[in-house]
């Protein structure tokens, strides 16, 4: 899909185009063929820097074909029930400002609906206004992570399941994935920073340094966390393996308890002359003994703590 927008500076609303203008930000997300062929050939832009966007697996970097610049970052995105990262290309040419990314994503969507306030003919600003937003969104997923952690942590006492353990690693893994990514996006912030690829004026230095401190700041929240969630997994296991030895011990405890009444009417199974088989009374009394020993060994697994 592709969405074609403009709006400068004495504008009050975007406008929405059929065709682009210079000026105009050209936004393209999951792309058809016949897309990607028009991107190419008709918008004038490099063929591998829109293929490039698009590969799932592209780290982040910085690129400059004459006066085309690529930046490539990595973004935090929802997908079905888990939180990955993908990668958002965005290229800046003498007419244009093009965002691309392989799906629909949470970032480019808030400058679709309005929640900000941007201008396309102001490049270099909408650039980094789409950087700090980056960063908005790694610390909302962070945040959400945590709290579900939180939940899980309180049924660890009683849990003998391994559902949290997975959902855990789970977690984990998609702090690893942000942890690569921030890495990959500090060093195009440095590149950014340089001053050499695209020209800064003093309002977006102090915004790009806001932003990398954003992203130093996210970056050691991911690392403490990550070592927070270490921790928990190792003693959440411990639990779960501490509850499991106990359930053991009390069907241990118990086998041991009902087996002597088997044990007594194994006993006065046999056919030989047994004690008390001559008197009337003698079912009670052995009932009366095997509950004695049954109590017997229940008060010594008890002085034992087995119960």
């Amino acid at each position: 899909m592709i969405k074609i927008k403009i709006k400068s500076v004495k504008d009050k609303s975007v406008k929405i185009l059929e065709k682009p203008i210079t000026g105009c930000w050209i936004d393209v997300s999951s792309p058809s063929e016949e897309e990607i062929y028009r991107l190419i050939y008709d918008f004038k832009i490099p063929k591998d820097f829109v293929l490039s966007s698009l590969d799932e697996d592209e780290r982040p970097r910085v690129e400059k074909e004459g006066r085309i610049l690529l930046v490539i970052v990595r973004i935090p995105h929802r997908r079905d029930k888990e939180v990955i990262t993908l990668p958002l290309g965005i290229i800046i040419t003498e007419k244009y400002f093009v965002t691309i990314c392989m799906t629909e994503n949470e970032v480019m969507r808030d400058f679709h609906v309005g929640k900000l306030e941007f201008y396309t003919t102001q490049k270099t600003r909408f650039l980094l206004q789409i950087l700090k937003r980056i960063y908005h969104y790694y610390a909302k997923f962070i945040d959400e992570i945590e709290k579900r952690v939180r939940r899980i942590e309180a049924s660890v006492p009683k849990s003998l399941r391994n559902e949290e353990i997975t959902q855990l690693l789970k977690y984990q893994t998609t702090l690893v994935y942000f942890n690569g990514a921030i890495i990959g996006n500090e060093k195009v912030f440095e590149r950014i920073a340089g001053g050499k690829l695209i020209r800064l004026y003093r309002q977006d230095e102090e915004l790009l340094e806001d932003i990398m401190i954003d992203n130093k700041e996210i970056m050691e929240n991911v690392r403490i966390f990550s070592e927070i969630l270490s921790n928990t997994m190792d003693a959440y296991a411990s639990i779960v393996s501490n509850n499991l030895n106990i359930i053991m011990k009390l069907l241990t405890s118990f086998t041991i308890i009902l087996s002597i009444p088997t044990i007594v009417s194994s006993i006065y199974g046999m056919n030989i002359r047994l004690p008390l088989q001559e008197r009337m009374e003698a079912f009670l009394i052995l009932m009366i003994i095997t509950l004695l020993m049954m109590l017997s060994i229940v008060f010594l697994f008890k002085k034992k703590e087995w119960l």
